[in-house]
């Protein structure tokens, strides 16, 4: 029997937790960071939360993956589904969201990706262009998508927004499998930009959508859920987006709830200004070093 939310929906509302699960609708939060990156979210804390709530979740930390790592080791019996995934930086501005199947794609792809942005950088800091992050996940089985794709706050972190003022070429398109059609940390406009583009283009079958809240609290996780019907696994329910036999339900946070986020990652920033110091300094040092011992 068929769901009654048909496959297709993207609606810009509170999702139903209870009443799209009743439905059959397997539930995951797609875009959210812990503590391993800018979030406050210890893991161990967000698996005990999505337990309670029904629902499963990626976890999208920014640039690295040991958020992930770490919540591989708690997953037992009835625990809920974590996607395998990451929230990458580029070089042009936009951030890339990729969701693997398996832990092991994920650790072998971060490799490459370490291994690349350090022909770039001793510290390996820089980041890879839009289009060189896309082509490296090729070698992969993954979904390669577009985050906040408009952008966020009027700054290039969207791929659309930079397509659109000639930051990217249009052929940057052809790498990439979908966009996220809501995200909970965008402004309600630029989520209703999203969703018309998704619903001309994703609904034709030219693109796959995802949503997800963007979380940084624990408290905005499962503001935004992207649904798939009787899937039991990570594998299953990325198939399904695949196919564009899904659902995505949310809306964006409240302003309050904006406002916290905007501090907790400003003070993130903090830890990682030091820590590039550090990185910077050491890198350089053994240069230097290395330089000396040549001579």
């Amino acid at each position: 029997m068929p769901p009654k939310t048909p496959y297709g929906t993207i609606l810009f509302e509170t999702p139903d937790i209870e009443s799209l699960g009743n439905e059959g609708y397997t539930l995951f939060d797609m875009h959210l960071h812990t503590n391993h990156s800018d979030g406050l979210t210890k893991v161990p804390h967000l698996i005990e939360y999505l337990k309670n709530r029904g629902i499963n979740s990626a976890i999208t930390d920014h640039n690295v993956i040991s958020g992930v790592i770490e919540a591989e080791k708690c997953l037992h019996g009835d625990a809920p589904m974590i996607i395998p995934a990451v929230e990458l930086e580029t070089r042009e501005g936009p951030h890339l969201l990729l969701y693997f199947y398996t832990a092991d794609d994920l650790c072998e792809f971060n490799d490459r990706l370490c291994a690349e942005k350090r022909k770039l950088s001793p510290t390996g800091r820089k980041h890879l262009k839009v289009i060189d992050t896309l082509i490296l996940a090729e070698d992969f089985d993954c979904l390669r998508v577009a985050a906040h794709p408009f952008g966020y706050y009027g700054i290039n972190r969207g791929v659309l927004k930079c397509l659109l003022n000639g930051t990217l070429d249009n052929g940057v398109l052809e790498h990439i499998d979908g966009i996220e059609a809501i995200c909970g940390g965008m402004m309600k406009g630029l989520n209703l930009k999203s969703i018309g583009y998704a619903r001309e283009h994703a609904l034709s079958g030219k693109i796959s959508f995802t949503g997800g809240s963007d979380a940084h609290l624990l408290c905005d996780v499962g503001s935004v859920l992207c649904g798939t019907y009787g899937t039991q696994s990570v594998e299953e329910h990325l198939n399904a987006v695949k196919r564009h036999e899904n659902i995505v339900i949310g809306r964006s946070d409240n302003p309050a709830h904006k406002g916290a986020t905007a501090a907790v990652i400003a003070w993130s920033f903090i830890p990682c200004a030091k820590d590039a110091v550090i990185s910077h300094y050491n890198a350089h040092k053994i240069l230097h070093d290395t330089a000396e011992k040549e001579e």
